[in-house]
């Protein structure tokens, strides 16, 4: 499957469907306000009806030119453009609530961290693996438990508050590679700006529906009155421009998110390298009685969220999904057409199959590694035999992790225990004094749990310390608001005790706080401020030089890795500033600047600042939760990385 021409493809057709629906939007707007116009002129004519069509054909500046008074037609204009944005505005802020708002009103339950439940640990399992790879937190995972249809969803406004939802029939149905197939698509979803598009789409959408209820109220308040009468009529005619809008509207949403499930599948590709995952996947559901059918009430309003189509009986024109014939056909080209049949016995026998191989080609990595003395001799996880990306090397990287550490990553207190470590000094006064800050907290137990694990995170590799930190983030997302903003204030005691904040606790700080900032504090946009790369330069200066620096060790090398990441971002007159001159202050305030910018230009300045650390082959640790953390305070996905993390 070419999945980059298919991803073209989709981007190109939804670029149209959605110039034509905001057209669609605004002649609906011009010809309400044309309607209304006409409407006001025959209230202020005198015995207008009594004269018919012969006042049409005079042309005195009383009759039809006032019409055309561009007063007039202003004043209407703003009125009716007015309430139709308020209605878009308050549609916009009723479905802003967040993904975890939405996973609840469709009856979700949030899969414990800790479970014990071997479908369940899968799912999780799976997302974890997902979101290391797409360079995103790990969101936390909804169960429908009621739902015995085979589907999977993704919601949320940004990737900080986004959640992931599976059926009850999705988890049993799936094996480990179909299920990752699902998740991947609905990654996509969220890492190709599908939520927020479908969010405005849906909010535009409503801006016609509030024409046509204005209409009906017009309607129904009429009399015998001529007076009366006409606005019963303008009642009326909106109530036309409503429907025909929200027909129109409504196909035209349809085709747009049948577009985003084609990206989605051909990004799921693009993530997961294994068409055959998620075009088994959707065999399975064609050959299954109840197919992807969701039963909840409110399944259609949030159709477009989902992987599979939830209402089986619709018409082609309003689908929000393509049929599954076509889906798979762009996967898998040379179907045989027939679909995959697999009792809950045949499923469980080729996972135990899979699991077997899983742990044959990890055995397989570890030998390699000591027969080279690879491990040895560089320190480098056995996981780099793998290629960059690839989600069996993340399930080791995982797996690597001590017991205790993965333990008490999946509980609320444990995750708290765990950044508290990863903050702590080396054996001096001024670790006595973060134990004794621990111990004020409120957290009962957290300062000698933190001496218990602390041996375990000063042996951890490097390169483990960011999937650690992300693998947190679900658990900590439980915690009560009180216990956050008890966590939040301890982690910057434990940072500020040294009177000064080093990279890497900047880094930590940024993470953790931006994505549990989504669920536990009122949320202000940012409103962009700067379009144009020339107004952050210095800025962006700043913050290439910093990573430039403490990515290489030799001064041509970071001249030469400042200058390809500078030309990536597009700014090709800045120059290198000296080691001395970045100071972590400056940096801080720099990468704030950089997320006042236009949305449109954040991938770009991201792409810099890959390239810079990709330059001499390799991504240090350092670099990547650097990028990271500036990723996390610009609202942006992480860029992919084409070199390994050593």
């Amino acid at each position: 499957m070419d999945f980059f021409t298919q991803q073209d493809k989709a981007r190109r057709n939804t670029g149209w469907l959605v110039f034509l629906f905001v057209m669609a939007v605004l002649t609906l707007v011009l010809l309400t306000n044309l309607l209304i116009a006409l409407t006001v002129w025959f209230m202020t004519q005198d015995d207008t009806l009594n004269r018919g069509v012969s006042v049409i054909a005079q042309t005195d500046s009383r009759t039809i030119a006032s019409l055309f008074s561009w007063k007039l037609f202003g004043l209407i204009s703003l009125g009716v453009a007015g309430a139709v944005l308020c209605a878009v505005a308050y549609k916009w802020l009723q479905l802003g609530s967040g993904g975890k708002a939405v996973a609840e009103s469709l009856g979700g339950r949030q899969i414990s961290p800790d479970t014990q439940d071997p479908n369940e640990r899968m799912a999780l399992n799976v997302v974890e693996e997902m979101a290391l790879a797409s360079g995103m937190p790990v969101p936390p995972v909804y169960l429908l438990e009621e739902e015995a249809g085979i589907n999977a969803f993704a919601a949320g406004n940004s990737p900080a508050d986004a959640v992931i939802g599976v059926t009850a029939g999705c988890i049993r149905h799936f094996k480990r590679d179909e299920l990752q197939g699902v998740i991947a698509h609905e990654f996509s979803h969220i890492l190709n700006g599908d939520m927020r598009l479908n969010l405005r789409l849906m909010a535009l959408l409503h801006g016609i529906v509030f024409i046509g209820l204005v209409g009906e109220l017009l309607a129904r308040g009429h009399s015998n009155r001529r007076s009366d009468g006409r606005i019963a009529g303008l009642g009326l005619a909106l109530i036309a421009l409503g429907w025909l809008g929200t027909f129109f509207g409504s196909l035209i949403r349809a085709a747009v998110s049948r577009q985003r499930e084609f990206l989605a599948d051909a990004s799921a590709v693009q993530f997961t390298r294994n068409p055959k995952g998620i075009a088994n996947a959707l065999k399975l559901i064609g050959a299954y009685s109840a197919g992807s059918e969701i039963g909840n009430q409110r399944r259609s309003e949030v159709s477009h969220l989902f992987f599979g189509q939830v209402v089986s009986k619709m018409s082609s024109l309003y689908a929000t999904h393509p049929p599954l014939v076509d889906r798979i056909l762009r996967l898998d080209p040379n179907w045989d057409g027939n679909y995959l049949y697999r009792s809950p016995k045949t499923r469980e026998q080729k996972q135990a199959e899979d699991e077997q191989a899983m742990e044959v080609k990890k055995e397989e990595i570890f030998q390699q590694a000591v027969l080279t003395g690879a491990v040895l001799s560089t320190g480098n996880d056995p996981g780099e035999a793998f290629a960059a990306g690839d989600l069996d090397q993340i399930r080791l990287e995982i797996d690597e992790l001590h017991p205790t550490l993965a333990e008490h990553a999946r509980n609320p207190l444990g995750a708290v225990v765990v950044c508290c470590g990863l903050l702590m000094h080396r054996p001096s006064d001024l670790q006595q004094q973060q134990i004794e800050l621990i111990r004020q907290s409120g957290f009962q137990g957290a300062a000698d749990s933190v001496m218990q694990i602390l041996p375990l995170i000063t042996t951890l590799q490097p390169g483990n310390r960011l999937p650690l930190m992300e693998m947190l983030l679900p658990a900590l997302k439980t915690m009560s608001a009180a216990q956050y903003q008890q966590f939040k204030r301890l982690l910057l005691q434990l940072i500020r005790v040294d009177k000064q904040t080093e990279l890497f606790e900047w880094c930590l700080f940024q993470i953790v706080r931006h994505y549990l900032a989504a669920d536990f504090e009122p949320q202000k946009p940012r409103r962009p401020r700067h379009s144009e790369l020339a107004q952050i330069s210095d800025s962006y200066r700043l913050v290439l030089s910093l990573l430039a620096h403490y990515g290489h060790d030799q001064a041509e090398d970071a001249e030469r890795a400042f200058n390809r990441g500078a030309s990536a971002a597009g700014l090709y007159n800045i120059e290198l500033l000296a080691e001395a001159e970045c100071d972590l202050d400056s940096f801080m305030q720099a990468v704030r600047e950089l997320a006042d910018v236009y949305p449109l230009l954040k991938p770009r300045l991201l792409t810099g600042l890959r390239k810079c650390a990709e330059h001499d082959g390799q991504i240090t640790p350092l670099e990547r939760e650097v990028i990271t953390s500036i990723a996390a305070v610009m609202d942006t996905p992480l860029p992919q990385f084409d070199s390994l993390v050593r």
